[in-house]
């Protein structure tokens, strides 16, 4: 099979990582508000979020059962994987780091280009009727969560310039294409040091074959009168 017929497999993957990392963001959100009202609106995102993370890993799993098992292994994800591709950060959440106004901006915008890529990955599931009317619903709900945080904008932050919010967005926008660009290195990086991994396995592999480990039999020996340098 050609790299190519693997594309709706690495952005279902993208994508179930970014809702799951949306999710726990989201939920670190609630455990951190004060005020009651705006803790239940995170929660409610948050919950909307696992159920998307649950939809992309179902798609993921009925896509990866068309292919030999050695290609659909390398589409599994792990927590780990939140981190390494940037969606969660090592150093805390979003909610720790950010002033409220940035978080709430950040969840603006970064809702409406969810929904953007979600336009995109309709496209290519729109065949089957039940995966494109997930996708649908999905979308609806990265508009309602984007619609909150702008009513949140105008309720709170009244001065704030229509300027200010596209701002916001072009930075997201960058940011997203950095994530990607990050990611696509790795993985050429991979492809071009495996080789070289392999080959110094194999070195270390000879060169243990030439040891004589007879040398370090220590049956029937005192290991308190062995000397400090020794190896054992």
């Amino acid at each position: 099979m050609k790299k190519d017929n693997y594309r709706f497999l690495d952005v279902i993957q993208e994508t179930a990582c970014a809702e799951f990392g949306s999710a726990l963001e989201m939920l670190a959100a609630c455990k951190s508000s004060n005020k009651e009202s705006l803790a239940y609106g995170y929660f409610e995102h948050s919950k909307d979020e696992y159920f998307h993370t649950s939809t992309f890993l179902s798609l993921l799993s009925k896509a990866g059962r068309k292919y030999p098992a050695v290609i659909a292994r390398k589409f599994r994800i792990n927590a780990n994987s939140l981190i390494t591709k940037g969606y969660v950060s090592s150093e805390g959440y979003l909610i720790e780091k950010m002033p409220l106004k940035d978080f709430i901006a950040y969840v603006y915008t970064n809702e409406l280009l969810a929904k953007q890529s979600f336009e995109k990955i309709f496209e290519l599931v729109k065949k089957d009727e039940k995966d494109a009317n997930q996708i649908l619903k999905i979308m609806k709900d990265e508009l309602r969560h984007h619609g909150m945080a702008e009513k949140y904008f105008l309720k709170y932050y009244p001065r704030l310039q229509p300027w200010q919010l596209k701002m916001y967005r072009i930075r997201e926008t960058i940011k997203n294409k950095g994530r990607k660009f990050y990611d696509k290195n790795l993985k050429f990086l991979d492809q071009v040091l495996k080789p070289l991994y392999f080959f110094m396995a194999y070195l270390a592999s000879r060169i243990i074959l030439l040891i004589d480990i007879n040398g370090f039999k220590r049956e029937g020996i005192n290991l308190m009168e062995i000397k400090p340098k020794s190896i054992i």
